[in-house]
């Protein structure tokens, strides 16, 4: 008799999970060509930083199988942020469906709140306290002067680089200092270094097609060709889940 009453209160708190997280309305998945790691509904974002953040997104995802996720919106209509954050993540799964590896963080901007939303496979590696210091150190101090963008990349920047050091692995576009991300971006290649690898390129293709036939101008392009076609994630969110882990904040 007792087994069949736990089984009982287990199935009523089922029902109303379930009917918790389709009680919230977020936004629809997104589509794989919309660039999946960067969903900016506020209009917060410049397309140049949306660049960006995609092109670290698919590198830990290609490097790692995790998937982080930004989304930004006006308001969440009266939803609670923690709430609406689950329902994102277990709706749109970031992450390996069988490694739960995805992390999502969530800014709503006309109500000043954001949260960091981690999946089960995470939970280790994004704990609710580094959550928590993550969005107090590094992105509310932006957010409090309107600097939505500033405090956004970083907070992306940190989840992802935190992720990546699990997995010990390096991201493109992010400089490292003693294991710490200190924004994206390369260094900027010198005017006169851009100059002279242009003019070997041309002395070498002239002496290529004068001595060889060509043969190693072919050999070059087919290697950037081949190169080119690197990008192993790209096939949209991987079905990953959580149970509620991260941390919210006001400001």
């Amino acid at each position: 008799m007792k087994r069949w009453l736990v089984l009982l209160m287990l199935l009523i708190q089922a029902v109303f999970a379930v009917g918790a997280e389709a009680a919230i309305q977020v936004p629809p998945k997104p589509s794989v060509s919309s660039g999946i790691y960067v969903q900016d509904y506020a209009g917060v974002l410049s397309p140049q930083t949306r660049q960006a953040l995609n092109a670290i997104g698919q590198d830990l995802d290609n490097k790692t199988t995790a998937q982080v996720a930004v989304v930004t919106v006006k308001t969440l209509d009266g939803q609670p942020i923690d709430e609406y954050g689950l329902t994102l993540l277990r709706q749109w799964g970031p992450g390996n469906k069988e490694k739960n590896n995805g992390a999502l963080i969530l800014v709503a901007v006309d109500d000043r709140q954001s949260r960091i939303e981690v999946g089960y496979g995470l939970e280790g590696v994004l704990p609710d306290g580094l959550t928590g210091r993550i969005q107090d150190q590094q992105m509310l101090p932006y957010f409090k002067q309107g600097q939505y963008e500033k405090g956004i990349v970083q907070g992306y920047l940190t989840v992802a680089t935190t992720v990546a050091k699990s997995y010990d692995v390096k991201l493109e576009g992010v400089r490292y200092n003693g294991g710490a991300q200190q924004g994206t971006g390369d260094t900027p290649m010198p005017g006169w270094m851009k100059a002279l690898i242009a003019v070997g390129l041309i002395v070498l293709v002239i002496v290529d097609h004068m001595f060889f036939g060509g043969i190693i101008t072919q050999f070059i392009l087919l290697a950037l060709l081949r190169g080119g076609g690197r990008g192993g994630g790209g096939g949209g969110f991987g079905g990953g889940s959580g149970g509620g882990g991260g941390s919210s904040r006001r400001w």
